[in-house]
């Protein structure tokens, strides 16, 4: 929690100065834990993530200019526009400095996925929740306070350098924040529907007065569902219409797995009821519903700004097909691709799109494959859980869901903070609960 909170309040993760004491943390608990060491049989996505990390390596090793301009069509070219020259050996990316962050990025994510699932297995599931969760409430009224007062500027003090930057919170893409809304929502709640089932059945018949008003008053229950709440009205308040679809996308898979479950038990539907209606009229107080919708209604508008954004990187893709231009590199490739006019295009609007333009078949085919094998490992791990895990498991995975979706339009998870939070969200749904809690 230390590494995703201070990853998050650091500027999304977005300057990697700031990052050395997650990294050193992160270091500490690779090594403590050390996956890699477990004896038994590891689920075949793991192999393929390898992959991913050898590929974008190799992207960085030089190479003869004869060989790269056989495998890469358009990188002679691409290096003559931004060199003036080409040398004798040189990488498949175009850019070695941003891919080489993005190495250090994937590899922190990984790690964080494959540390978390070891921790897990021998507990702490609920109690990296709560700090999920609480975080996500800080974060919320911090980006709700500074929206409201800071006149642009992150933390009240700090101009964004980027061009165009619209902050909300320490993320300086508001698109951006609703990525890490759109898992922290569902995974609190799931951990509320899990900690109502469980105390459910308590009987408080033989309980004194004020230990019944207590038990009804459940503090935590109460912290979860103002948790969720303060996030929800900071995503829609950002009026991003990504972050709409994306939890209309969590929402709605969290309804699949109810049915296909069985009902979380105990005061979760009224604690959710009472959470919509103060989300509700928090929203309202902040923004009229007849703003909201001009929003939405506003999706064919934008539609015609992401076909132009994917026309132009098609062109990327075409001249790059197998090898791609360098996992991080899309802001340099636009410098030489962009034919649109208007504003730079610093990223994709499409994540799949992009992760092809940056990768080729070199870094797609291993991306993709692992994606496919990782949901559907997770989607047999929820049907088999029979535990009071299972609605913990329901969250992740539903906001999961919600950024994948999300992605059709928007690159939130390249910002670290969202990646790292996505890893942990992968670890709960995946994870061998200890012997203990599995009955």
């Amino acid at each position: 929690m230390l590494v995703v909170g201070w990853t998050t309040f650091a500027f999304a993760g977005l300057y990697p100065s700031l990052l050395l004491v997650p990294a050193l943390v992160l270091g500490v608990l690779a090594l403590a834990y050390r996956d890699w060491a477990s004896i038994g049989a590891r689920p075949a996505y793991d192999a393929w993530l390898a992959v991913v990390v050898a590929g974008i390596a190799l992207q960085m090793v030089p190479l003869p200019r004869a060989l790269v301009d056989f495998v890469s069509p358009g990188a002679h070219d691409a290096w003559q526009q931004l060199s003036l020259s080409v040398p004798s050996m040189v990488p498949l990316s175009i850019d070695a400095p941003r891919t080489r962050r993005a190495l250090l990025a994937t590899i922190a994510a990984f790690l964080v996925f494959l540390v978390g699932r070891q921790t897990f297995s021998s507990g702490g599931v609920r109690v990296a929740i709560r700090g999920v969760a609480y975080t996500g409430m800080l974060l919320a009224a911090i980006a709700l306070a500074q929206a409201a007062t800071a006149r642009g500027l992150i933390y009240w003090r700090w101009k964004p350098v980027e061009a165009g930057a619209d902050p909300f919170g320490p993320f300086v893409n508001r698109n951006h924040f609703t990525t890490w809304a759109i898992l922290a929502i569902p995974m609190t709640l799931g951990y509320l529907a899990a900690h109502s089932a469980a105390h459910a059945h308590r009987s408080t018949a033989h309980m004194l007065w004020r230990r019944r008003i207590l038990m009804m008053i459940d503090a935590r229950a109460i912290g979860l569902t103002a948790a969720a709440c303060l996030m929800l009205v900071a995503l829609i308040l950002t009026q991003s219409r990504s972050g709409l679809l994306g939890i209309a996308a969590a929402s709605a898979t969290a309804l699949v797995l109810r049915a296909r479950g069985r009902p979380s038990g105990g005061r979760t539907a009224w604690w959710i009821a009472a959470g919509i209606l103060v989300v509700a009229g928090l929203t309202i107080a902040q923004i009229s519903p007849a703003a909201l919708g001009g929003r939405i209604a506003s999706v064919r508008a934008s539609a015609t700004g992401r076909l132009l954004i994917w026309h132009d990187t098609m062109a990327i893709v075409r001249d790059f097909w197998l090898t791609g231009t360098g996992a991080g590199t899309y802001v340099t490739s636009m410098l030489l691709y962009q034919r649109s006019p208007g504003w730079f295009f610093n990223q994709a609007h499409n994540h799949y799109l992009q992760v092809v333009s940056e990768g080729g078949l070199l870094l797609g085919v291993p991306v993709f494959t692992a994606l496919g094998l990782y949901f559907g490992r997770a989607w047999r791990t929820l049907m088999s859980d029979h535990s009071g895990m299972y609605w913990v498991r329901a969250g992740a995975f539903s906001g999961l869901v919600g950024v994948a979706a999300q992605c059709l339009w928007e690159t939130g998870l390249t910002m670290p903070a969202n990646a790292l939070l996505a890893a942990i969200s992968a670890a709960i749904v995946v994870h061998v609960p200890p012997p203990s809690a599995r009955h």
